[in-house]
């Protein structure tokens, strides 16, 4: 019982390190030095998706080891609804809100800027800041949480 609060310290906090790093300080500062805002946007979208992977990968094992540990119980206890919501949202994230903003961020390097794309773009950037926002933050309520029953 007690590996298992351990094992999931660590996922938790290698997930959460993840994505405080590297959207809070890497994307960032990325912007700041590189100069170039579509290389800072290139380098960044490579950075969100190796987050994403990882998050996906450390959430689909936090969520098997809490199936394995507490069986049906597993369901009841709010840590695993978290955990799921955080990986959903990793999901929306690396699936379809990602995929969409490069491949506006291609059309804006390819066409004329129309007002329409740059809206588009726009909406899709908010949108997938405000969700990495909301996971980060279920995420620091996860690590820094008094409640570590199993």
């Amino acid at each position: 019982m007690q590996a298992n609060a351990i094992s999931e310290r660590l996922l938790l906090t290698l997930w959460v390190g993840s994505l405080l790093a590297i959207g809070y300080i890497a994307v960032p500062m990325a912007f700041a030095t590189l100069g170039d805002a579509t290389l800072a946007g290139h380098f960044t979208g490579k950075l969100f998706l190796a987050v994403n992977i990882l998050g996906l990968g450390c959430g689909m094992v936090l969520l098997i080891s809490k199936f394995i540990a507490q069986g049906k119980h597993a369901v009841s206890l709010w840590r695993f609804w978290v955990v799921l919501v955080m990986l959903l949202l990793s999901l929306v994230m690396l699936t379809y809100l990602q995929p969409e903003i490069i491949r506006m961020a291609e059309i804006k390097q390819l066409t004329p800027l129309d007002n329409a794309t740059l809206n588009r773009f726009d909406l899709f950037h908010m949108i997938s800041s405000n969700v990495y926002m909301v996971v980060s933050l279920l995420g620091v309520a996860l690590v820094v949480s008094t409640d570590k029953a199993p």
